[in-house]
């Protein structure tokens, strides 16, 4: 959009009452937005990038849409530089506007119970399984003694198996007969139910978020430098297999829009990124230290078993084995050869039980070779994260304390730094001043600039 069109003021309204951030994806929205937060209402793209980890192209494009919500004003330096100042209240105001932003809590809710819910139903299962399993086993023992009995006596008559009554709700009553009288805290340690789901499943990727963490750490430690790096500074974030390619360093020029350039005082090889040599000053010029923010390493979780509690991935486990033996038990009972000898209402009782032994057999089995198999992969990938992680500790040391001629190195990137902080500001938006501004001649000397 050309800067005639923000001096008019045809961004501040979004056409039809539409939100213009309900075309972001809500991870962009939610980390752009925070990251507003974070530097204090009043930044350059590359200060919003290296605040939310997201690529340069991403934020200007969600700063945008944002803008034309919240009513955000833009200021230009005479440079032509452009920095975004929102109110204290852009996220209350784009959340009134937004449709998407009111229904996702319903959703995340809604997705958060269904989650829950299975994880407890399927511990429920191994519960009613075992009642299941052992409930058909005693019936059968019980016919056989009936029928032995009148066989004994020289009777007949028919046998009349028990009658078994099990609601799903009982089961919950069955386990923990305080179920529905204790309070279930938001904060809470993990139940019977959700162990076993832990116990056979685990618990999802403890690393679900390092990506966006290792990038926000890396756009802080460009911004910290004023935005020329070298590739060992980048390296204690990254995947590098060693320096003598610096290929690693891509993936962070990609987003961040970075080029590199050889210095000509050590003739060693730098990196510029020119959108975060620009900022907007205030808290996005701070040090992350200052902010309370953490320069911590990028460094990835180790993949548990379960994070259940000893005593509960005990439990779990017994009641597992007790099913598998319990099952193995009643499948020979019905595969019994001898069944064919029996009263015709105890072969029918078997054949009623037979149908469930299927799943039966396959929900015993699954039981320990889904966590078996687990376990070895979660192996597998530790030793592979604490590979890498050792690596990037390595790294980090390395900068820390260099050797002489890396020590050179980053001086030189040290000194090619040129940030510049946009404090001439000649137009802004919030102040309607487009009489005296000649919106034409900026856009010619921003597209010469491009």
């Amino acid at each position: 959009m050309e800067m005639e069109d923000y001096a008019n003021g045809a961004a501040v309204a979004a056409p039809f009452g539409r939100a213009e951030s309900d075309d972001l994806p809500s991870d962009l929205r939610d980390r752009t937005l925070s990251a507003i937060e974070k530097v204090g209402y009043k930044g350059t793209v590359g200060d919003v990038a290296a605040a939310s980890g997201a690529s340069v192209f991403e934020t200007q494009r969600a700063l945008n849409a944002l803008a034309a919500d919240a009513g955000a004003a833009l200021e230009v330096s005479s440079d032509g530089d452009l920095s975004y100042v929102f109110p204290k209240s852009a996220r209350v105001a784009i959340g009134a506007k937004s449709f998407k932003m009111r229904v996702e809590p319903i959703a995340s809710g809604a997705k958060s119970l269904a989650s829950y819910v299975f994880r407890v139903a399927f511990g429920t299962s191994l519960v009613a399984s075992v009642m299941i399993v052992y409930t058909a086993i005693f019936a059968l023992m019980s016919a056989k003694s009936s029928d032995d009995r009148e066989g004994r006596r020289g009777g007949g008559g028919s046998f009349m198996g028990p009658r078994v009554y099990i609601s799903p709700f009982d089961l919950f009553w069955y386990w923990d007969p305080y179920y529905y009288r204790r309070p279930r805290p938001r904060d809470r340690e993990m139940n019977f139910f959700e162990s076993v789901f832990s116990f056979v499943f685990g618990d999802g990727d403890p690393n679900l978020m390092f990506e966006k963490r290792r990038w926000e750490l890396i756009g802080r430690m460009i911004k910290r430098n004023k935005g020329v790096v070298t590739a060992e500074q980048l390296a204690p974030y990254l995947d590098a297999v060693g320096y003598d390619d610096e290929s690693f360093v891509l993936p962070a020029l990609t987003r961040f829009q970075g080029t590199p350039e050889v210095n000509s005082v050590s003739g060693s090889i730098i990196y510029r990124f020119p959108s975060m040599e620009t900022t907007a000053g205030g808290r996005a010029t701070q040090s992350s230290r200052d902010r309370g923010e953490s320069d911590a390493l990028a460094q990835e979780e180790r993949w548990a078993f379960s994070l259940a509690d000893p005593s509960q991935k005990v439990q779990a486990a017994l009641l597992g084995v007790a099913n598998f033996v319990g099952v193995i038990v009643l499948s020979n009972m019905i595969n019994d050869p001898s069944l064919m000898y029996r009263p015709p209402d105890y072969i029918a009782l078997a054949r009623s039980f037979a149908g469930l032994l299927p799943w039966l057999q396959a929900y015993g089995v699954l039981f320990f070779v889904v966590p078996a198999v687990r376990f070895m992969r979660n192996q597998s990938k530790n030793k592979a994260i604490d590979e890498r992680n050792s690596s990037r500790l390595l790294a980090a040391r390395r900068v820390a304390s260099p050797e002489p001629r890396l020590a050179a190195k980053l001086a030189a990137a040290q000194n090619a730094a040129r940030q510049r902080v946009v404090s001439d500001v000649i137009f802004t938006t919030e102040s309607g001043g487009a009489d005296d501004f000649d919106a034409r001649e900026f856009d010619r000397r921003l597209k010469a600039k491009k």
